[in-house]
């Protein structure tokens, strides 16, 4: 950031690319940090049990059904070691998140990416097809980053009786929290009731944690134990966890929050419209644009002082301030104009 900036010979510019909360964390999770800061010269409990604790009553569910991770890319990358290796796959949609085939590759696995549908969303019966004898795992990510879209809950369940009972499906709730749209339902309850179900979440969206690499998954108890077996120890930091688990006393703020961003996505989505330019209809923090060149459209903002991020044949831009949202959309009007 400070680079670009210098590049440019900018100082104030947008950042609308990395998904980032543009708020910053409760002031009471910024003092529950601060407490813990003299502490660090210790370990951090590996395993998280007050974090662990929290969790378990937040969603409702067991604390052994609870496995913290360094955000959800660090258990993405420990699920792909668990399953994957030589003469096996992962099924995934294309374009999903950078972290499935990245994780593959660490793995040693092979990579079968399934096109997304013509409406941007994945295309389970082409997904399913592409399951076959080397498939040990399917990553679903819902709402979809980059595209914003989400699988209903109907379509989730006909998925889930439907993928073979060896094969592991990681169900990505990300974006989990900002979805407004009543036909999206958690698959926390599919995971604590099948074998082969694990959801995934993180601290850093809504939340305001990204600098500090917090996450979870939540799944049975066996399962998580067989999938945790390649994860670094001490990987939850202290004060992540500490954060973490402040941050999750203040619901109505961060309703206040959901709210707030669905009017940002809103500001966008409109201004998009008016503009004519063709995008997704979005359930997280960010809008997907499909121009028709991606870097050159990123480059051209960025020397407007607008960060946003090329991704294949998407533009995605983060939901912002209403300032940053308005200050984008007048630097897309300005390049197309």
């Amino acid at each position: 950031m400070a680079q670009v900036a210098r590049e440019l010979g900018i100082d104030d510019l947008a950042k609308l690319a990395s998904n980032e909360c543009p708020l910053p964390p409760f002031p009471e999770v910024v003092e529950a940090v601060a407490t813990a800061v003299s502490s660090i010269n210790r370990y951090p409990d590996n395993s998280a049990h007050e974090l662990v604790g929290s969790l378990a009553r937040h969603l409702d569910v067991a604390p052994d059904q609870i496995w913290p991770g360094a955000g959800s890319t660090q258990l993405i990358a420990a699920t792909a070691l668990a399953v994957g290796g030589p003469g096996t796959s992962a099924v995934f949609a294309d374009p999903s998140f950078v972290m499935y085939p990245i994780a593959t590759r660490i793995a040693g696995s092979s990579e079968v990416p399934v096109p997304l549908d013509g409406a941007h969303r994945h295309d389970l019966d082409a997904m399913l097809a592409a399951i076959d004898g080397t498939t040990t795992v399917v990553y679903l990510c819902n709402p979809n980053n980059p595209t914003g879209t989400i699988v209903e809950t109907g379509a989730v369940d006909r998925f889930l009786d439907a993928v073979p009972d060896d094969v592991l499906v990681v169900v990505d709730e990300a974006y989990h929290e900002y979805v407004t749209d009543d036909r999206h339902r958690s698959a926390i309850p599919h995971a604590v009731a099948r074998d082969n179900v694990v959801v995934m979440r993180t601290f850093s969206k809504v939340y305001g944690l990204a600098g500090l690499r917090i996450g979870y998954a939540v799944g049975r108890a066996e399962s998580l134990a067989w999938l945790r077996r390649t994860q670094v120890p001490f990987s939850a930091n202290a004060l992540a966890q500490v954060a973490a688990v402040e941050a999750m006393r203040y619901p109505d703020r961060l309703a206040e929050r959901v709210a707030g961003n669905a009017a940002g996505r809103e500001q966008i989505e409109s201004g998009l419209a008016a503009l004519g330019v063709e995008y997704a209809s979005s359930q997280t923090n960010f809008v997907a644009l499909f121009p028709e060149d991606p870097p050159g459209l990123a480059a051209a903002l960025e020397n407007r002082g607008v960060i946003v991020r090329a991704l294949g044949p998407v533009l995605r831009v983060t939901v912002g301030t209403r300032a940053e949202n308005d200050r984008f959309l007048a630097a897309l009007a300005e390049v197309l104009g």
